[in-house]
């Protein structure tokens, strides 16, 4: 029996909270996931005027990018939505077309490079990206057919999934982290830039279902078009 694509979009889904909770195994997709986080800070840095400095990235599966002027309010609220945004943009990029997913692992893979050549400075950084950009690489020079657009679509979700879920990280009492920095600024406390966030995500994932429920029920319709009966 063909698994429809809510079916597998539901999997990914399951996939990938199991997957984070597998030690080892999902450096990497963590790792990728703080790579789009911090790399949405530089971008509404650069976007908003200012500067990058650096990006850290650290093997425990962290990051930090440290920016020099820009808006703060947008740059320290761009790590989590922008990693939901890349997340999804991922996945239905994967979902367009044959080939879509392979120019998104490209893209990927330029930026990558761009980044640890403009903004790594450490050890950590530099060995976190080469492999991220290898992986990419490898994986759209490398694998065909139906199974790399499945790769980059679960890569999307897991990217989605973790940066909904990873603002209740923020949530330890020592007020520090982006919702910290967000408070200061706007006095909203950090609680509701956490749920912000987390909404945004949740948004994101009903928005992928219903994209999903639209597409199953514009086959089906079309399948009843050209059926005996109406020819």
């Amino acid at each position: 029996m063909k698994i429809s694509e809510k079916g597998l979009y539901l999997g990914y889904i399951i996939g990938a909270i199991i997957l984070s909770m597998v030690p080892f195994v999902s450096l990497p997709f963590n790792w990728l996931e703080t790579y789009f986080h911090e790399i949405s800070h530089g971008l509404a840095a650069l976007a908003t005027g200012g500067q990058v400095a650096r990006i850290e990235l650290y093997l425990t599966g962290g990051g930090k990018c440290f920016t020099v002027g820009g808006w703060s309010g947008v740059i320290s609220f761009a790590g989590y939505a922008g990693a939901i945004l890349w997340g999804a943009a991922i996945y239905l990029g994967a979902q367009a077309s044959g080939t879509s997913s392979r120019w998104f692992a490209i893209v990927m893979s330029g930026l990558i490079v761009v980044s640890a050549v403009l903004w790594a400075r450490n050890i950590s950084t530099i060995i976190i990206l080469i492999i991220l950009a290898t992986i990419m690489y490898a994986s759209f020079r490398y694998v065909w057919g139906n199974v790399f657009p499945r790769i980059m679509e679960f890569t999307g979700i897991y990217v989605l999934v973790s940066a909904v879920h990873s603002p209740l990280n923020l949530i330890d009492g020592r007020h520090r982290g982006d919702g910290s920095a967000l408070s200061e600024l706007t006095y909203i406390p950090e609680i509701i830039w956490v749920a912000i966030w987390i909404a945004l995500g949740v948004v994101a994932l009903i928005g992928v279902w219903r994209l999903h429920e639209k597409q199953e029920s514009m086959s089906e319709n079309q399948a009843r078009i050209v059926t005996p009966e109406n020819l």
